[in-house]
């Protein structure tokens, strides 16, 4: 609304000029040689009456009446257009006569003759306008009394302004006042009331001429448009140039109109009212593409125009748009194809013509069409359900939906449109916003986006409205926008939307134009389906909400297209018709779909971590065992939120988020392994008695509590005493003995007649068998599950209803007339009125959405710490996750095999999102619960601004993290990790001051040695306790439950002697290292001191970074997987993986530097590799300089360190780096005596490696 508050700054949009003082606002109208003023001091508007401009009140001039701003800008309105002054009047006044009423309009407009041409009423934005275009509406309102007055004017409008988002904006209703004398004529069976013979009467004959000869109609353009001149009032071509796009404002009063027409018009079908509105929408898109000079969607006027016309030509459009966007043909037949069918018809045409068109007629628009609001099957309906299309027409018409830039606030209005007519289908393909948001926050979309030299493909593969590609578009704009130079319309192009279901194919589609994302592709399509250009292993990023429970939906697929899934294998063909297993189906199309590291955010019902049972004793897989079989095969699970049933509304599914990403292909780590298990139970893969990844095999022995010895005379086909006696072992017996087989084996003849000891071997002989399936079953798994690279993240809702809110950011309303989803944040609706709750809910939930409040994301920063979706992100890129204080009641982490229960013979590889995780250490002596022992003491907070340097060292949960002037913990002292290093076990020979990261250790008893508890401590493993490998990772709770071995005080004190003297070892190795170290960096600088210097690329045959990681690729060395392919890393040298072929430049002798991330760590190499990520690589001129030289140069010469902070290091710049070059007799004599010296740092370095091991030997010696 235009105030004093604002005024200012609609004069400016005005292009007002202000005085130095800013006190007069003049403009210039050079054409009709006029000024308008506005004087702040006095709050005066000031017209040109001295031009003859006429003012019959003085009120209308001052700054009293909000009204009167509007007044003044529409005067300024009329001035651009070239209205003199002389020619307008303000609050001219009328004697009261028969028929008539008192009163003043606001603006009259005359003619050149000087009789009224155009009466414009003004009204201040918002409810007023609203209202008093109701009243007009109902009865006349103010304007038709206006008209009886003035009987010579022609028009009357309704006219308001406003300033929205920093622009000034007008709206107005034109209405004639002219007789249309065709339609008279026309019409004239009925005796129709013209305008003529109404402005002899009353105001209210007028108003019924409007009403019934002329269906109210009215305009919204005519006055002020461009190609409309003064005094010519009227329109009736439109272009583009006349639509508007439209504002933050207008949102709330589209949505209102909407839901106003279909109820003054009894339209109760809500889903197919926004069925038919989309239809409107697509057409609207196709006119404005097609036809931009001269559009079709558009009501004329009922001078110019006809409801038959009208659908005529939204039928048109209609069928080019189903063509054009979803590839789609519609039957319809236009009157212009009618015309040419007759043009060759000879004997009377026209008779002949006009009959068959009255038919087709009937057969068009008589029956329910693409536009049918109402049910139509006569010609009465088709004239109600007529003015229901013309109104929305004429909503729509004047907005412009295709736009240069995109216009959250047309995305926003549909949003509004959408959400009103999904309220009763929750569930069904509508997923609620703020979990669409979630999820794509959640992904690492800046990273793929920014490491991927190709545009990621993505899909949503059943999509609905449209949701997750919508929201995928508007949260990669800005991250390409700032690192890539690619259009943001080439991303848009990448994008795929599938969906099955006709109606919503169209609203994902139209919901995309909306958007401003024409670009987005959507396939009419069945995604189980061979679809022509949906290649396999293409797309980075998969989201989705798949249907599930779908009776029969095998039976809708081809037999080729079944066959592609490998869950096939698991139903018989005689259950298709009643599986539904559908999203099972969905989750391995995914695995189909996506490519080797491609990430994926799917929702499914949680049964599919759970649901089915894998017998022991069956040959027969079940489909959801089959599903998680594929989980765990192809994908890392990197984090799964669990939602209860309130998510989607009335659906009442519990429901997981699965966010996953593909495993490396050629070769697949599961067939890897697969062929790795399975030589270990043959015996093949074994040399010396030592299996290859025996690693693996101990771990999984140590997880189940079986001994590796005995376990290994397992693989070797034999069961010992020890390994029957084992509890699993025991219950494989059971098993075994209740099987129906053993029993009907034991009833057979021919076993009977066997000896004793023979029945017990052909006995044991299948108990082998049938225990070593499994275990090689469960091994094999439980390879893949320790392979997941790391913890996965559980999110969990709360369970009580208001937790449940709060936690989602949202709830459901069933009240009668609101129902539907209610987004939970700070802005409420009131200005409408309160018989609309549902309208006032739907335009809250517009302005709520960029506001809402929940754990789950925060809607104005992805990078937000404190929020689950940063969590999973980073859990995605493989940082450490800090889970923090607020988080704790909705995240923790776990192991994949913790979640898979190994202890039963039926091994389902049901996942459980609550695992329990018991710590064990296997002893002689009792074991006693740590609670019993000792007491975790919280840590105090210090932070580093308080604290005074001194002599007590600070604990965090890693060790020393500064200095300080007291202690608050007498030497020794036990720190345990709470936050960070969650787990870590600290020992502090020294009085200190544990800080709030860390747990300090307080003995409760005097039955233990105190550094007896630090090596037990340290034994038992605390950091896989951690609820994630963040803040904050350690309960105290989940530590006092677990047990440990208590000998006699004795055989403490013996173990701590032991472990001591180990101790004093590796401080002994400590000091070597450190010597050498010093050793090394003295003769290198030495060297480099006293050495004359060349530029490096003088050195080198010739410099050149690496490229794209090759395509064929493994983590793991195969025979066939030989080559190293190394990337800038420092950690492991390195290594990325390995390929087939070497590159070609790389030579013999090399040096590589990395040149992102850890900037300059270079590394001598002489074998033969890959280098990729633009590692820079130096093939050296061995006559010059000696490759390993060259490594102590670069790494020791501070080049890279100059201070200077350097994103990326570029083959130029290197190549200009100055390098000390020694003659190459001193290079190798110096490298000579470099490498003694780390001769013995690798030795120093391996007592150190062995320390632990070796203490724990000691200890389980004792143990």
């Amino acid at each position: 609304m235009i105030d004093k508050d604002n005024l200012k700054k609609v004069l400016v949009n005005l292009r007002f000029i202000a005085s130095e003082k800013e006190n007069i606002f003049t403009k210039e109208f050079p054409v009709i040689e006029t000024i308008l003023k506005v004087d702040f001091k006095n709050e005066k508007l000031i017209y040109p009456t001295e031009k003859g401009f006429t003012i019959s009140g003085d009120f209308t001039t001052s700054f009293n009446q909000k009204e009167n701003f509007v007044v003044f800008e529409c005067v300024c309105r009329l001035f651009d257009k070239g209205y003199k002054p002389q020619h307008i009047e303000l609050e001219p006044k009328w004697t009261v006569g028969h028929g008539a009423s008192g009163g003043r309009a606001d603006i009259m407009v005359k003619d050149n003759s000087g009789k009224s041409l155009l009466i414009i009423e003004c009204k201040t934005a918002g409810n007023e306008f609203d209202n008093e275009w109701k009243k007009t509406l109902i009865n006349g309102g103010q304007i038709f009394s206006y008209a009886k007055q003035a009987g010579s004017t022609q028009f009357i409008a309704l006219y308001t302004s406003d300033l929205v988002d920093e622009k000034v904006t007008f709206n107005y209703y034109l209405i004639t006042l002219k007789d249309n004398e065709k339609l008279l004529e026309e019409i004239a069976d009925k005796e129709p009331l013209s305008y003529e013979k109404a402005k002899l009467l009353n105001k209210e004959d007028i108003y019924q001429a409007w009403k019934e000869t002329y269906n109210q109609d009215f305009a919204t353009k005519g006055i002020f448009e461009d190609d409309i001149p003064a005094y010519e009032i009227g329109k009736t071509k439109y272009s583009l140039a006349d639509l508007t796009t439209i504002n933050s404002n207008d949102i709330q009063g589209k949505y209102h109109q909407f839901a106003t027409i279909l109820r003054q018009h009894n339209v109760s079908g809500r889903e197919n009212a926004f069925d038919k509105l989309v239809n409107l929408f697509l057409c609207k898109i196709v006119d404005e593409t097609n036809n931009p000079d001269e559009l079709k969607f558009y009501w004329k006027g009922i001078a110019y125009d006809s409801f038959f016309e009208l659908q005529d030509r939204l039928q048109k459009l209609y069928q080019e748009g189903m063509k054009r966007f979803l590839g789609e043909d519609v039957t319809y037949i236009d009157n212009e194809s009618i015309d040419q069918a007759f043009r060759f018809f000879k004997n009377d045409p026209d008779a002949t013509k006009d009959t068959i068109k009255k038919y087709f007629r009937q057969l068009k628009f008589f029956t329910n069409n693409d536009f049918a609001f109402i049910d139509v099957h006569n010609e009465k309906l088709f004239y109600q359900n007529s003015a229901v299309l013309l109104k929305l027409v004429q909503m729509l018409q004047d907005i412009r939906l295709k736009t240069e830039e995109e216009n959250q606030f047309l995305g926003d209005m549909f949003e509004g449109f959408l959400d009103q007519a999904i309220k009763q289908s929750e569930g069904q393909f509508f997923t609620p916003i703020p979990i669409v948001k979630f999820i794509l926050k959640s992904l690492p979309l800046e990273q793929i986006i920014t490491e991927s030299e190709e545009i990621p493909k993505v899909i949503d593969y059943a999509c609905g409205a449209g949701h997750f590609l919508n929201e995928y578009a508007q949260e990669i704009k800005p991250i390409v926008e700032n690192n890539k130079k690619n259009d943001l319309e080439k991303y848009y192009q990448n994008i795929v939307g599938i969906e099955k279901e006709y109606r919503l194919s169209k609203v994902a589609k139209v919901s995309a134009f909306m958007y401003g994302q024409d670009e987005i592709n959507i396939i009419y399509a069945d995604t189980l389906a061979n679809i022509p250009n949906i290649k396999e292993n293409d797309y980075s990023i998969l989201v989705a909400n798949p249907p599930y429970s779908v009776k029969g939906f095998l039976e809708t697929l081809e037999e080729k297209d079944r066959k592609k899934y490998q869950l096939i294998e698991t139903i018989e063909t005689k259950s298709y018709p009643n599986n539904n297993s559908i999203e099972t189906f969905f989750i391995e199309r995914a695995k189909q779909l996506l490519k080797p590291d491609g990430v994926m955010g799917i929702i499914v019902p949680s049964s599919i971590l759970t649901k089915g049972k894998a017998k022991s004793t069956s040959k027969s897989t079940n489909i959801y065992v089959a599903t998680r079989e594929i989980l765990l095969k192809y994908f890392d699970i990197i984090a799964i939120a669990e939602f209860g049933s309130g998510t989607f509304g009335k659906t009442g599914t519990n429901t997981v988020t699965l966010f996953l990403r593909r495993k490396a292909e050629n070769p697949a780590p599961c067939e890897h392994f697969l062929n790795r298990v399975n030589s270990w139970f043959k015996g093949e893969d074994s040399k010396n008695n030592i299996f290859q990844d025996e690693y693996l095999i101990k771990k999984y022995c140590h997880h189940l509590e079986f001994n590796f010895e005995d376990y290994k005379l397992f693989l070797a086909g034999e069961i010992n005493e020890q390994l029957l006696n084992h509890d699993i072992f025991k219950e494989y017996q059971k098993e075994f003995d209740k099987w129906t087989e053993i029993k009907n084996l034991k009833k057979q003849r021919a076993f009977k007649a066997l000896s004793k000891e023979a029945k017990q071997e052909e006995l044991n002989k299948r108990f082998m068998a049938y225990v070593q399936d499994i275990e090689r079953d469960k091994l094999y798994y439980f390879v893949l599950a320790s392979l997941n690279p790391q913890r996965v993240l559980i999110v969990k809702s709360p369970s009580k209803n208001t937790e449940i809110k709060e936690f989602l950011g949202y709830e459901w309303s069933s009240a009668k007339g609101n129902e539907g989803i209610k987004y939970l944040g700070n802005i409420t609706v009131e200005e409408v009125t309160e018989n609309e709750e549902d309208d006032k809910r739907v335009l809250s939930n517009l302005f709520n959405l960029a506001n809402i409040n929940t754990p789950l994301y925060d809607p104005q920063n992805n990078d937000n710490s404190e929020k689950i979706n940063y969590l999973i992100k980073q859990n995605f890129i493989g940082e450490t996750v800090d889970i923090p204080d607020s988080l704790t009641s909705f995240v923790t982490s776990a192991f994949l095999v913790d979640m898979l229960d190994f202890s039963r013979p039926d091994f389902s590889k049901s996942l459980n999102t609550s695992p329990n995780q018991n710590l064990t250490i296997n002893s002689k002596w009792d074991l006693a619960k740590i609670a019993d022992i000792l007491s975790l003491e919280y840590g105090i907070s210090l932070p580093e601004a308080d604290r005074i340097n001194g002599e007590y060292p600070v604990i965090g949960s890693n060790g020393i993290v500064g200095y300080h002037n007291d202690f608050i913990v007498e030497k020794p002292c036990i720190v345990v990790g709470r936050k960070g290093s969650a787990g870590k076990i600290n020992w502090i020979n020294e009085n200190c001051f544990p800080i709030d990261t860390t747990f300090y250790v307080k003995e409760l008893t005097d039955k233990t040695n105190y550094y007896y508890l630090y090596l037990i401590l340290n034994l038992l493993g605390l950091e896989n306790l951690a609820g994630g490998t963040g803040v904050p990772g350690l309960s105290r709770d989940d530590v006092y439950i677990q047990k440990i071995p208590l000998p006699p005080l004795e055989i403490q004190e013996e173990i701590v002697k032991a472990c001591q003297a180990i101790d004093e070892e590796f401080e002994k190795a400590e000091t070597i290292i450190k010597s050498e170290k010093e050793k090394i960096e003295k003769l290198i600088i030495e060297t480099i001191n006293k050495s004359p210097t060349l530029k490096l690329s003088d050195t080198a045959i010739n410099i050149f970074a690496g490229g794209d990681k090759p395509k064929e690729f493994s983590t793991v060395k195969t025979d066939k997987f030989s080559i190293p392919v190394y990337s800038n890393s420092a950690v492991n040298n390195g290594l990325f993986g390995y390929t087939t072929k070497f590159d070609d430049r790389v030579s013999e002798s090399t040096v590589t530097v990395t040149a992102r991330g850890t900037i300059g760590f270079a590394i001598a190499r002489n074998d033969k590799y890959v280098p990729i990520v633009r590692l820079i690589v130096i093939n050296v001129n061995k006559k010059v300089i000696n490759n390993r030289y060259l490594e102590f140069a670069l790494n020791y010469s501070n080049i890279f360190n100059s201070g200077s902070v350097i994103p990326q290091l570029t083959v130029p710049e290197i190549s200009n780096i100055n390098i000390a070059v020694p003659n190459l007799e001193i290079q190798v004599k110096l490298v000579a005596e470099i490498e003694k010296c780390e001769a013995k740092i690798k030795e120093a370095q391996t007592i150190i490696n062995s320390i632990a091991n070796r203490k724990k030997a000691v200890i389980y010696q004792y143990l």
